[in-house]
């Protein structure tokens, strides 16, 4: 996997973004959010099943995929053009 400088997070188009996903531009943000969260879900909902030897692969495996994809989304949203240039014409008045 090639390493993404950060101007080239900045995208116009949703196939820019699925690409950013794709080549792992959010990975290092999302898998630590992905832990964190998925981890307390997982003790949270599905804790005594675990403590009985008996966990739900599927429902675990859900508890963080779900975030990491959240987190991902919320990494791509801030690093829209669009959304960039509304923050800086914000700041410079």
């Amino acid at each position: 996997m090639s390493k993404i400088r950060p101007t080239e997070t900045i995208w116009v188009s949703y196939r820019e973004a699925l690409s950013l996903f794709v080549r792992g531009a959010t990975v290092p943000t999302a898998t630590r959010i992905a832990a964190v969260v998925g981890t307390w879900l997982s003790l949270m909902n599905q804790g005594s099943l675990i403590l009985d030897g008996r966990p739900p692969w599927v429902k675990l495996a859900l508890n963080y995929a779900t975030p990491f994809i959240v987190a991902s989304l919320g990494y791509l949203a801030a690093r829209r053009r669009r959304n960039i240039e509304r923050l800086a014409t914000l700041l410079s008045r």
